[in-house]
């Protein structure tokens, strides 16, 4: 069911991210509280919601963590007006939910100080005796076990709960990151770990003050925290060691906790025998004994000096047990195509520009990197955002030829960065994109601020067959993460594949489908003959689009100019717009230049087969030898025959080629006969027993 008002669709938007909406939303802009699981005693959702103006709002939930924001209209429709009406909304929104969390965040205080106030000391529990642990600093409130949780000020802010059969909870909205439980005094050392459990046998067995974090998330903040409340005391991070998940997140969050203070690392040592399950140190106390505890907690070493540094790299060298990663579009934010140019070059994105040779498009390319770095305008008069570019060139010199023309384009010169090559063991080698691309990036970053990268040809980033399609993609897919990654857009130029006059431009790319598949935008360029007193143009079009529109284009001519005294070099003067599909306009420019179904290799091969055959039949291997002799392929020269006509015929064991109506074919193609060339093609027939060959007709005999 669509919704009808702004309230519905809001009340849409808060059940699409999984909460549970309330009955009734206000309009009022105030910050409103709701159960968002159903449960009446629940209310930690809440909402924020406009209907005046331009409908919008926000809304999440304390206990999750979720919060999203939700508007009636995209910010890219509205008015300079509107989106600052809309941001100051957002602003005094954020303000609001700011200020209710810490409304909230104390309530949660002084309900926790309550519930500890009329608890009981915990003299035993059923979960201590599993465990095998003391009672340090904790009570009892009916079945569960409390554990306080305070910032380093000493302040109360939530409680941990602990059922009998040891299932954990946090106080709802109660504060948790930075808060921790104290076991013992600090002496000069100060031992932080995850669980009270932990912390209860490690201070038993070593008699050291002990902080439980309670989760592994949380290692890092308490031990910041306590590191600015004692600066001189040495931090030991004593890890959970999940070596049975994935990843091994007790130990990773333990050594980054250990890093940031410049702290010592030890984790359980259980040997050969570990048993499944066993994980921390109460583990190891009730397996081995406080002895095993306190012979860790003595061998911890500082952690860039630890061995457990190879042992998590190792983790992480291990080929991983693939996992399908989903997302639920509630908990996406859906974003506009951000443009470095409006719906011709997309930041993020690849992009191909593709034509026949000769049509200007490196230069072409040069020009879009020559607007980017002055910050110019395209050639629709909208202005680009300025920026660094890059650019690998295969094909081209960058001094000679790819700096004079950018130049002449008028770039900025100190944002035009070139691949010279790539530096391994001191040696610079020719760049390999199929092989250097993380070495690129991490250059790129270096310069910071790259809005355009060029890769010319972009067929060079395939180290495979360019013509098959899985290996294209594959080869593809990190030229496409680059892009994402430095929100730049990426354009690979590229050539059309002979033939195919007619069809859609994006399958004439060269190589496999798959690069224009790939490619989110295929620019295309094209030269049309102009009329009888017109100059030839150009014209850049777009062949496909799939985030954009997909038709119209713009004229451009190829120019020349001297951008430095001595230095030549062309450049792109912009024309008008022209309206129509990339298709039909590139079937203009072939019927026009010849580039259609007579192309011009076709026709060299018709006028050397003309020649060849002009003194009667010719035995076929000397035609294939002189065809190889001349350059010409084969498959040309069959399709040439076919176009004039040309008889194949066996004649003792051998193949000959034979054209008929010769004289016809030489006045067609303009070639002035002569009484002699005539004669000799009347006294030309086939030779007797020819097999599967009409008798030539006297009429085309005759010229």
């Amino acid at each position: 069911m669509v919704a009808t008002s702004s309230t519905e669709q809001f009340r849409d938007a808060i059940s699409a991210a999984g909460l549970t909406p309330p009955d009734e939303i206000f309009a009022d802009g105030q910050l409103h509280r709701f159960s968002t699981n159903g449960r009446h005693d629940d209310d930690s959702g809440w909402y924020v919601f406009y209907g005046d103006g331009i409908p919008a709002g926000a809304f999440g939930c304390w206990r999750s963590g979720l919060h999203m924001r939700w508007c009636a209209k995209a910010d890219d429709d509205m008015t300079a007006a509107e989106r600052k009406a809309h941001r100051q909304r957002t602003k005094a929104m954020q303000l609001q939910r700011e200020a209710e969390q810490a409304q909230v965040q104390q309530q949660a205080r002084e309900v926790a100080a309550l519930a500890w106030t009329a608890a009981a000391p915990a003299i035993d529990h059923d979960y201590l005796t599993r465990k095998g642990i003391n009672v340090y600093g904790v009570k009892r409130s009916g079945r569960l076990l409390l554990i306080p949780m305070r910032d380093i000020s000493g302040t109360l802010h939530s409680l941990q709960t602990i059922a009998p059969d040891g299932t954990k909870r946090f106080q709802p909205d109660g504060r948790v990151k930075g808060c921790y439980h104290a076991i013992g005094k600090p002496d000069g050392l100060l031992i932080v770990c995850e669980g009270y459990a932990t912390g209860a046998s490690i201070h038993v067995a070593t008699g050291h003050a002990v902080a439980v974090a309670f989760n592994a998330g949380n290692l890092r903040a308490v031990a910041e925290a306590l590191r600015g409340k004692h600066p001189a005391l040495k931090i030991i991070i004593a890890a959970d060691d999940d070596a049975r998940t994935p990843g091994n997140p007790g130990l990773r969050k333990a050594i980054e906790a250990a890093r940031a203070v410049g702290g010592y690392l030890t984790k359980p040592d259980f040997g050969n025998d570990r048993q499944d399950g066993a994980t921390d140190f109460n583990d190891l106390h009730q397996m081995v004994g406080a002895d095993a505890v306190r012979a860790c907690i003595e061998a911890a070493e500082l952690v860039e000096s630890t061995p457990m540094l190879e042992e998590l790299r190792e983790v992480d060298a291990r080929p991983a047990t693939p996992e399908v990663v989903l997302l639920n579009g509630a908990d996406l934010e859906p974003e506009p195509v951000r443009w470095l140019w409006p719906d011709w070059l997309a930041l993020g994105k690849l992009h191909i520009l593709a034509g026949a040779p000769g049509q200007g498009k490196t230069t072409i390319a040069l020009a879009f990197a020559a607007t980017v770095t002055m910050g110019g305008h395209w050639p629709d008069a909208s202005r680009s955002e300025a920026g660094s570019i890059l650019i690998w060139s295969g094909e081209d010199d960058p001094a000679d030829t790819l700096l004079p023309r950018l130049l002449a384009a008028g770039a900025d010169r100190a944002r035009c960065y070139f691949v010279g090559g790539t530096r391994i063991d001191g040696e610079v080698q020719s760049f390999d994109p199929a092989r250097d691309m993380g070495a690129l990036e991490a250059q790129a970053r270096r310069i910071g601020g790259i809005k355009l990268l060029i890769v010319d040809p972009v067929v060079s980033a395939v180290a495979g067959d360019s013509h098959k399609n899985t290996e294209v993609r594959r080869a593809l897919q990190p030229l496409v993460d680059l892009a994402s990654r430095l929100d730049a857009a990426v354009l690979g130029i590229s050539h059309f594949s002979k033939g195919g006059a007619g069809s859609d431009p994006a399958s004439r790319v060269v190589g496999s489908i798959a690069f224009s598949a790939v490619a989110r935008v295929v620019l295309v360029a094209a030269k049309v003959k102009g009329d009888d007193d017109e100059q030839d143009r150009w014209i850049l079009a777009r062949g496909k689009s799939n985030i954009g529109p997909d038709d119209g284009g713009f004229e451009y001519h190829i120019e020349q100019s001297e951008p430095i005294p001595g230095i030549r070099a062309s450049h792109i003067a912009w024309g008008k717009p022209v309206a129509g599909s990339a298709r039909d306009l590139l079937t203009e420019s072939e019927a026009d230049t010849g580039q259609g179904g007579d192309s011009s290799a076709r026709a060299e091969a018709k006028e050397f087969l003309i020649q060849l055959l002009k003194d009667g039949a010719t035995p076929t291997k000397h035609v294939q030898a002189e065809a190889k002799a001349a350059g010409i392929a084969w498959r040309t020269v069959r399709r040439a025959s076919d176009a004039l006509g040309i008889k194949k015929y066996r004649l003792q064991g051998a193949w000959y080629w034979d054209l008929p109506n010769l004289a016809m074919q030489l006045g067609q193609d303009g070639q002035r006969l002569n009484g002699g060339q005539v004669g000799a093609l009347r006294g030309q027939h086939a030779p007797s027993g020819v097999v599967g060959v009409e008798a030539h007709a006297e009429k085309s005999e005759v010229f």
